[in-house]
Formats: C-alpha cells, sequence, structure tokens
C-alpha cells in the first residue's frame, strides 16, 4: 500500500449506521472459544499490549458462525458481490489458514470497509478499501472474489511481517506502506480513523454474541480430525502441552513474555494442557486476572501456574495429586487476555523464573531443575 490513510468518511459514517443498531461488546469482555481444540490452526495469537488481538493466528469463530450472524442480520445476498456471501465467507477463513491471519476477524474488517458489502469497491472485488485513500473514488480493482480476499489476507500478513514475508499463495497484494502487529495498530496506518478498532471491535463482538460465545463453552472432546498427539517427557518432567505444538511451532516456546519472567504459549482453545511434573493442585482459579487456571505445588520445590483456560474444562480440584502428563484442563482465552494461549509461570522460593529454557530442555531429554532458572532476560 502506497499511503496507509485511505478510509473515506463517508464509509465510516455509512458503517456507524449500519451498526448502531448492533450490541457493542467490548472484545476484552469476551472471552474466545471454538467448537473444537482448532488442531492445525495456521499461526499463534499472539497477545500484545495495546490490549487488542494480533493480526495473525487461528480464527476464532468457523464458517458456521459467520454464516449464521450473516443470516440473523437479516441481509441477505449483497447485489453488489459476485460471490455468494456463505461462500465468502469460507474463503475468507481458508485463506487465513493458509496465510497464519486471523480470517474472521478480516471478515468484520471486510464488513466495515464496505458498508456489509454495499460499497462501490464491492462490486470490483476490493473489500479492504485497498488503496482507497480520503477523496478518492474508488480503490483497486481485483479480478475476482476469491483475488479480492487473498490481497486483503495477504496485505494483513505483510504489515505484520513486512513485505518480504512468506507467503502461501502467488503474491497479489501491494505492498503495505505501513506496520501493525494487532487489529489495534490498525487505527492510523490501515485507516485514518483513530475509533478503527472499536469499529471493528463492534462487529466482531456482535459476530461473537450470534456464535453464543458471550462467554466460553467448554469443549466435550467429541469434535474429530485432531491427532491424539504425544507428550514430551523427561524423567519427572513434560510439555504442559502435546510435542506436536513444539515441533511445528518452537518459537513458541523460545520468545520472551511482554513485561515478567512467564511464557505465552499462543496454541488454538481448546488445546489439552498437561501436568509438568509431580506435585500437588493448590489452586484452580476460575475469574480474575489469570482466569480459568491450575497452580501446582511441584515435588521438586517450585510452582507451576496455567491461566487462561477454558471453562468447564478442569479435570482436577484443589488438593488433588497428579503426575508428570496428567491431563488437567484445556486452553482458551479467559481472564485478562486477548486471545487464546496457555500463559505459563514457574516460581522457586517466590521468585518467578524463565520459563524458556525449563521447556527446551525437557524436548532436549535434559530438564533443569527449575531452581537453575534464569530470574531475568526472558521479556522483550
Amino acid at each position: 500500500m502506497e499511503k496507509p490513510t485511505k478510509v473515506a468518511s463517508a464509509i465510516a459514517l455509512t458503517f456507524l449506521l449500519f451498526i448502531g443498531g448492533l450490541v457493542a461488546i467490548p472484545f476484552l469482555a469476551v472471552a474466545a472459544a471454538g467448537d473444537s481444540p482448532g488442531c492445525g490452526a495456521a499461526g499463534p495469537v499472539e497477545v500484545e499490549d495495546d490490549g487488542t488481538p494480533s493480526l495473525l493466528g487461528p480464527s476464532t469463530l468457523t464458517v458456521a458462525d459467520l454464516r449464521t450472524w450473516w443470516t440473523s442480520s437479516g441481509r441477505g445476498q449483497p447485489t453488489r458481490l459476485q460471490m455468494d456471501i456463505g461462500d465468502l465467507i469460507a474463503v475468507y477463513l481458508s485463506e487465513g489458514d493458509a496465510e497464519g491471519v486471523r480470517g474472521d476477524m478480516a471478515f468484520a474488517q471486510a464488513v466495515a470497509e464496505t458498508g456489509y458489502f454495499t460499497n462501490t469497491d464491492t462490486s470490483i472485488n476490493n473489500f479492504a478499501g485497498i488503496a482507497h485513500y480520503d477523496g478518492a473514488a474508488s480503490g483497486a480493482g481485483f479480478a475476482d472474489p476469491i483475488i479480492g480476499v487473498r490481497a486483503h489476507i495477504q496485505l494483513l500478513k505483510k504489515y505484520a511481517g513486512g513485505n518480504d514475508v512468506s507467503l502461501a499463495n502467488a503474491d497479489v497484494s501491494p505492498n503495505a506502506g505501513a506496520s501493525a502487529s494487532t487489529w489495534g495498530g490498525l487505527a492510523g496506518t490501515w485507516a485514518t480513523s483513530s475509533t478503527y478498532w472499536t469499529l471493528l471491535s463492534d462487529v466482531y463482538g456482535s459476530m461473537l454474541e450470534a456464535a453464543g460465545q458471550t462467554t466460553a463453552t467448554p469443549w466435550d472432546g467429541t469434535s474429530a480430525g485432531c491427532p491424539a498427539g504425544d507428550l514430551a517427557l523427561a524423567g519427572d518432567y513434560a510439555l504442559p502441552v502435546e510435542r506436536r505444538w513444539y515441533d511445528e511451532h518452537p518459537e513458541w516456546f523460545t520468545k520472551p513474555h511482554h513485561d515478567y519472567p512467564a511464557a505465552d504459549i499462543p496454541v488454538p482453545t481448546g488445546t489439552p494442557l498437561y501436568a509438568v511434573t509431580n506435585g500437588v493442585v493448590v489452586s484452580t482459579p476460575t475469574s480474575g486476572r489469570c482466569g480459568i487456571g491450575v497452580i501446582l505445588n511441584g515435588d521438586d520445590g517450585a510452582q507451576y501456574t496455567y491461566c487462561h483456560g477454558l471453562p468447564g474444562s478442569h479435570a482436577i480440584t484443589t488438593g488433588d495429586r497428579v503426575t508428570v502428563g496428567q491431563y488437567l484442563m484445556d486452553s482458551a482465552s479467559t481472564g485478562n487476555s486477548t486471545g487464546p494461549h496457555l500463559h505459563f509461570a514457574i516460581k522457586v522460593d517466590g521468585t518467578a523464573r524463565c520459563p524458556q529454557e525449563f521447556l527446551v530442555s525437557i524436548v532436549s531429554d535434559a530438564p533443569r531443575f527449575p531452581g537453575d532458572l534464569p530470574r531475568g532476560g526472558c521479556t522483550s
């Protein structure tokens, strides 16, 4: 994109009129949940300091969820859209999965940019205001709706990863003229409006509400398509998630935490979480910053904390003795969280230690005693 500011005020006004009757749900008050563990979802959902979700990561809402939301809006098939709206939704999620971009939120952005697919850019398959600068009659045109969606998704990925970022499909999008890692960061970069995130979150909140996800719902473990996977075991220690997550995304386990010694592992909602060692469960939080959690006092003298789990998924209670690799609960995005992930922390004698080296040492079959872990140097 040659210039970052391109959302016309008329479009913003039209959009505000469209969403006036919707229930606005502040995104941070909504716990992201899915119908299944989201196995195979592309890319992480990073937890960002500005309090808004990352552009990158797996979708929370499914194709069925978004189709239900559209039907509930009563809008029918947009006349300017050259594809069935239900098929367009499916393309947004499939293209998002291919590139590791939040396809569900990209669809919400498309709704915002096009006024529910009613503006003139819709007829030229431009669903994101691409190159539609303030004062311009229209933006860039694309050959068909699929290419239009692909250009939108790829441009979001370029905002997050730079213009040289690797793409799953042939590049059909312009270069990004700015950068942003979060949806909130698109205000002033993708769009001129300082309230751009509010507009997006209002639409996305209504989608969550239509899907019955104003609170997280437990996964019953019956969804198909998810490999069982193996645990990474080394002596009396195990990774808190299946080994496949480390094999596919080792960077998730080594990246710094944003403000104190801990690790945020961006696994999808419904991912099984396991005891890292033998010990006793001393707390099972259900609210506050941790959300749904487990605090385990290990036999090794360290205390291990898991946060942001799925409501109703606790398989243990306070006072239970657990063994290494025992299932504890599922992941989600409860508490102080902006996307599905496991927050994992270690304390020894009340002092926080960096889990990153500990996690890698388990995979290397040479586990480090938590008391020998660094106390700092693992924050960004």
